[in-house]
């Protein structure tokens, strides 16, 4: 009883230092620690107890019966009672009999901890495999054939066979794996629908095509503003069993958005292609929105898909060479022996290229690239195809039809450039715009150099046309009449609806004047003449880009950045339904055509959204592989 009193005071003391020199607390607070532990264990074994510290408070842990006790029972004469009256047979035994039972009971606990951890590491490892399959659009078998074995071979030499065991721990088997990627993109599925609901708007840009197995698929990407800035994240991706009518599509979206409890009140932008099934007049999937009094809804044409179908459009006598680039392509291509000879004759000749490129109508960048390549390998096909005896050699002895060539690679290529200029996260529909009208700009700009007997914007009928000079005014009528119809198409096409001039307080808050803006609303008046006020609001504009602006400024002025929001925030294209298009014809292969949810595969292998594993794995019970 004297010791435990001596004990306590030192560890008073220690204390009393701790608080009187703050800058040895630390050191202090661990030896105070360190002390009481001692104290307790010295003068509870006497007793058969030791303490735990349970909820933050020191109770006695018996070490025959493992009873809890009270806090209250911190006291020798109650401990010393609850041997005496319970455990009768072990009230004689000496203090170095409950040591031994303490020591074990430490070993044992120390064990089932390191072993529970090692098992948690082996879950863990599972999923992050898992995940890194599924990013990478592999089989599930891979985890179990390939990667598991070659981890064990890599360990096993770097480390020794002992280390190498742990690894074969790790569970990656066929259903492992299908489970832990189903997990995993069912959690981004929960954090992206929690961060659309807290979301002010969001977006949408949809399309559908048919996979492998002729089965249709809907594609839904969403675009919504998290953390002060905006994402796109793929929001699901689900067959259409039937047909592929307007109200098909419109009841699998607004079914998904009832699931999940989002709302069409707060989605202010709608893309999509030019499909009848989307944009016709009756029964589309527009026109269902019309019906449910969706006013405030934007919908938009894909200005991608509206800049192929303007740039389609050819003259006969451009559209006929363009017909033949694809024959000749198409007779060494389609061939196995004439591919195998002519990349043969590509090295020989020691060409940077060794094999043409196919032309596909659905992927509209390939046109240009097509006759790029075919063009930089003009001579070499020439050789080739006078070697086989093919009449289509005689296309290359022709210098007006390889003036038209040249053309049409140059102008093919300007378009592809424009396209490329339409895609990316922030893309809006003043930048999209921009760009639109910058390029019929520089159309009038190229007509007019062109009369002019200048070609420099167009490197290679420029270069061509300096070798061959005969037929330079020739190929100049083709081109201004080519080029004055691609200005007409682009009017055509990109006429839009949108009064830019009424929307330009997003684009420059701080320059336009109040008289300019009496269209908006009286709240949003006031709020736009403060928010114009503001110096420091002003610098923040210029660092930062025009969207995250106006988010940043929803708390101070909501009124106004809301009307921002609903202009900046819809997509213009659909470029990431195009994307994942190729993902999921990668993802359902000939070899994988029986996958029937393939959005559980997709979401992973497409979205940003980082997987809680820690969250995953809490639900788990912990199992080693065997």
């Amino acid at each position: 009883m004297d010791n435990w009193l001596n004990l306590s005071k030192k560890d008073n003391d220690a204390e009393d230092s701790a608080t009187k020199s703050p800058q040895a607390g630390l050191i202090i607070h661990k030896q105070s620690s360190n002390l009481r532990k001692r104290k307790y264990n010295e003068s509870f074994l006497q007793f058969g107890f030791t303490f735990k510290n349970h909820n933050g408070n020191e109770q006695p842990f018996c070490l025959i019966c493992n009873e809890l006790l009270a806090t209250e029972s911190m006291k020798p004469s109650k401990l010393k009672r609850h041997l005496e009256s319970k455990h009768t047979s072990y009230a004689n035994k000496p203090k170095e009999y409950f040591e031994r039972l303490l020591k074990s009971l430490n070993k044992d606990i120390k064990s089932f901890e390191e072993f529970t951890t090692i098992n948690e590491k082996y879950l863990l490892a599972s999923y992050e495999v898992s995940y890194c399959i599924a990013k990478n659009k592999k089989p599930f078998t891979i985890g179990e054939d390939l990667v598991l074995p070659a981890a064990i071979k890599m360990v096993e030499i770097l480390h020794g066979s002992k280390y190498s065991n742990d690894i074969r721990k790790i569970p990656l088997s066929n259903d492992t794996v299908a489970n832990r990627i189903s997990e995993i993109s069912n959690d981004q599925l929960v954090q992206l629908i929690t961060r659309i609901k807290e979301s002010p708007k969001f977006s949408i840009q949809l399309d559908e095509t048919t996979d492998i197995t002729k089965l249709a698929q809907l594609l839904v990407y969403v675009r919504y503003v998290y953390k002060e800035n905006i994402e796109e994240e793929l929001l699901f991706c689900r067959p259409l069993k039937d047909r592929t009518r307007g109200k098909d599509i419109y009841c699998k979206v607004d079914e998904f958005l009832k699931t999940e409890g989002l709302e069409w009140k707060n989605c202010c932008g709608v893309c999509t292609d030019g499909a009848k099934a989307m944009t016709g007049q009756n029964n589309s999937f527009k026109s269902f929105f019309k019906a449910a009094h969706y006013d405030h809804i934007t919908f938009t044409h894909c200005l991608i898909h509206q800049e192929a179908l303007t740039a389609k459009k050819l003259a006969p006598e451009l559209n006929d060479v363009l017909q033949d680039a694809v024959k000749i392509i198409n007779f060494i291509k389609s061939h196995a022996l004439n591919s195998r000879l002519f990349s043969n004759l590509c090295k020989d000749a020691d060409s940077h290229y060794t094999n043409l490129l196919l032309h596909a109508e659905v992927r509209w960048i390939s046109r240009g690239q097509s006759l790029r390549r075919l063009l930089l390998l003009k001579d070499e096909i020439e050789i080739f195809l006078t070697e086989q005896k093919c009449d289509l050699a005689t296309y290359f002895q022709n210098d007006l039809w390889l003036s038209k060539l040249c053309y049409l690679s140059d102008i093919f290529e300007k378009v592809n450039d424009l396209n490329l200029s339409l895609q990316g996260k922030n893309c809006n529909i003043f930048t999209s715009n921009d760009k639109i009208e910058s390029f019929i700009k520089k159309i009038k700009i190229w007509q007019s150099r062109v009369e002019k007997n200048s070609f420099e914007m167009f490197s290679s009928i420029d270069n061509f046309i300096s070798e061959k000079n005969h037929c330079k005014t020739f190929i100049a009528k083709i081109i201004i009449g080519h080029l004055k119809a691609l200005e007409t198409q682009f009017r055509k096409y990109f006429k839009s609806n949108i009064d830019f001039k009424s929307l330009s307080w997003i684009q420059k808050p701080f320059l336009i004047g109040l008289d300019e803006i009496d269209h908006l609303p009286y709240k949003a008046q006031e709020e736009f003449a403060e928010l114009s006020s503001d110096s420091n609001l002003k610098v923040d504009f210029s660092k930062k880009p025009l969207t995250e602006f106006w988010i940043r400024t929803r708390t101070e002025f909501p009124t106004i950045s809301n009307m921002a929001l609903n202009v900046l925030l819809p997509f213009n294209t659909t470029y990431l339904c195009e994307i994942t298009f190729s993902a999921l014809t990668h993802i359902k292969s000939q070899y994988r055509s029986s996958l029937n949810n393939v959005e559980e595969i997709l979401r992973p292998a497409v979205s940003n959204i980082a997987p809680r594993f820690s969250l995953l794995c809490s639900k788990k019970q912990a199992h080693p592989s065997h």
